[in-house]
């Protein structure tokens, strides 16, 4: 999401008086005056990424070349606070300069309203929300994800992507309930041939360049969702809900448009400790709401989906974790029926197991991650490889590789193949 900058610069001169004046100057430990600690933090950050192959739809081999600019801001009040986070920055891929907004947000209680509002708490504004128990796999967490920032290599914060949305918290003693309010709908930045190509199952091939969605193929609806939790011994259950659209625009109107189709989600899950480490258990059900019979083409079938994790240390400094992802497509044969194309169709069940290495050396300051997906249904996969090296607080080096492999062109990750990257960031605090 892009905004005008002037608005934010608004906000940081209104923001400047966020500490007292008493407090303008401070005594040092040997009774000199000290000037205040800034209310403002962030970092700089330079990121490069290249091709590890040429793609023959994208006419670039680079696939990151960011400098960013990250500013941080928040202000207590007495039952509330107000946070922002502003990222400026240049995007030398698209040779594009874009602000994005990642939290503007106010929360707090509604204890001023009395002893009932004590229960509740609402956080309003833009802000990135999560919840699930999947590592890189989202089940019931329908929230906005930036798959192209992923897929390119920079930092796993931006795999998350805010929208603007109202969270209202219940705590009570019978469970704890979210409930998120989006009032117009916000789809994922999914890959759309900016950065990668991606394969068309009407042309056969990888296609690029980008492609947008906008009203009314872009729904401006709001979206709907609920988190009921609770921890019972040493185990914690979720209920999950939502109402809105797929994230993606993964269905087509009758001349080949994308578009999002309509959305209900059900789920639940589960996370408990288990012999050294922990067991995390979790399904969905995806009601495809414009085919309930499952034979429209140009409509995604409804699916159930499950996922089982485990995670533990295995020695000093190593942990490693894996899981198991299955989609399963129902009315299928209805499916394989009225399909345009019934090579490019998906496997009634999708299966994919992922494995996590994570390795901390040299006191805590380089860190280093292997994660892969891989498929035995699709036979494909895609490995990710990251260090991060931080000796001091101030900066962080940071490099890695994503891999993308499989035998068929148009299965889900071998589709992006030639998206195989390198990538390096250098971030600064200050």
């Amino acid at each position: 999401m892009q905004y005008r900058i002037w608005p934010v610069l608004v906000l940081l001169l209104l923001a400047a008086p966020a500490y007292s004046q008493e407090d303008e100057w401070a005594m040092d430990d040997w009774g000199e005056e000290a000037a205040p600690e800034s209310p403002f933090s962030g970092f700089v950050e330079l990121a490069l990424g290249a091709r590890l192959r040429s793609d023959p739809a994208i006419s670039t081999d680079k696939t990151l070349a960011d400098l960013r600019a990250q500013l941080q801001w928040d202000r207590d009040f007495e039952h509330s606070r107000l946070k922002l986070t502003a990222d400026l920055y240049y995007d030398g891929v698209l040779d594009q300069t874009r602000m994005q907004i990642r939290e503007l947000a106010w929360q707090g209680s509604l204890a001023s309203f009395g002893k009932w509002g004590e229960q509740f708490d609402v956080k309003v504004g833009q802000q990135v929300l999560t919840w699930g128990t999947g590592d890189y796999v989202f089940l019931n967490d329908l929230f906005p994800k930036d798959f192209q920032s992923f897929f390119a290599g920079r930092d796993d914060d931006y795999l998350k992507a805010p929208s603007l949305s109202a969270k209202v918290s219940g705590f009570f003693d019978w469970a704890n309930v979210d409930f998120v309010v989006t009032p117009e709908f916000t789809p994922d930045n999914y890959i759309n041939g900016d950065y990668f190509s991606f394969f068309s199952p009407f042309a056969g091939v990888n296609v690029a360049p980008g492609f947008d969605v906008t009203p009314p193929l872009r729904p401006q609806n709001p979206e709907y969702a609920m988190r009921i939790y609770k921890s019972m011994g040493a185990v914690e259950y979720a209920l999950y809900g939502y109402r809105g659209f797929h994230k993606s625009p993964s269905s087509f109107t009758a001349f080949g448009e994308p578009r999002f189709s309509e959305l209900a989600v059900y789920g639940a899950s589960a996370i408990t400790t288990f012999a050294s480490g922990l067991l995390n258990a979790e399904v969905a059900y995806y009601d495809s709401l414009e085919d309930k019979s499952g034979n429209d083409p140009l409509v995604p079938n409804s699916q159930t989906r499950w996922l089982l994790g485990y995670e533990q240390e295995l020695i000093k400094n190593l942990t490693g974790s894996a899981q198991v992802y299955v989609e399963r497509t129902l009315d299928y044969d209805a499916l394989q029926t009225a399909s345009l194309n019934t090579a490019f169709e998906p496997n009634k069940n999708r299966v994919v197991f992922t494995q996590r290495l994570m390795y901390r050396a040299l006191q805590q300051t380089l860190t280093l991650n292997l994660f892969n997906f891989y498929s035995t249904s699709d036979e494909d996969g895609y490995l990710k490889i990251n260090a991060d090296y931080s000796p001091v607080d101030q900066w962080q080096l940071s490099a890695g590789v994503n891999l993308f492999y499989g035998d068929q062109p148009f299965s889900f990750f071998n589709q992006f193949a030639d998206a195989s990257n390198a990538f390096v960031r250098f971030k600064y605090y200050y």
